[in-house]
């Protein structure tokens, strides 16, 4: 378990990699060996908002989002590298460029949200991996937590 726990609080540190790229942008910069290795069927994709991502079947029409109470949406997906990106549209202002939520996964359903209060509030998504869920808590100030699942609690 401990080696499950110190990959979750890896994942942690590099959350903010990706920025100003778009779902669509991540898989061509994932450098691929060209070996196959195990992993989930690729699903259908679907463009809005400037980035590319996954959608059908257990994606939904991909997109899943959340207003606070300033007002501005943001919308979750799992982009085309199979990793979780977001990008928010404040009342008054444009749209923010897509950010990574971090780390390398390969999460097969569309993002869900739990736990709301107020501003904050749980996203996470399936892995295949894994075969469990993972997620991040958003604290009411913005803050992220690294990712975690059942198996290891956040904290």
């Amino acid at each position: 378990m401990s080696r499950f726990k110190t990959a979750v609080v890896a994942v942690a540190t590099v959350a903010a990699i990706g920025l100003g790229s778009s779902p669509a942008l991540a898989a061509s910069q994932g450098g691929d060996t060209g070996t196959a290795q195990p992993g989930p069927a690729k699903p259908k994709s679907c463009s809005a908002y400037g980035g590319t991502f996954f959608c059908g079947g257990d994606y939904g029409d991909g997109k899943t989002s959340v207003t606070l109470s300033d007002g501005t949406r943001q919308i979750f997906v799992v982009g085309t590298d199979y990793d979780i990106w977001t990008t928010w549209f404040p009342p008054k202002g444009a749209q923010a460029a897509w950010m990574s939520m971090g780390g390398d996964h390969d999460f097969v359903n569309k993002v869900k949200i739990s736990n709301r209060k107020g501003n904050a509030f749980t996203i996470g998504a399936r892995s295949f991996h894994l075969g469990a869920d993972l997620n991040r808590d958003r604290g009411n100030g913005g803050a992220w937590s690294g990712w975690w699942t059942k198996a290891v609690p956040a904290g």
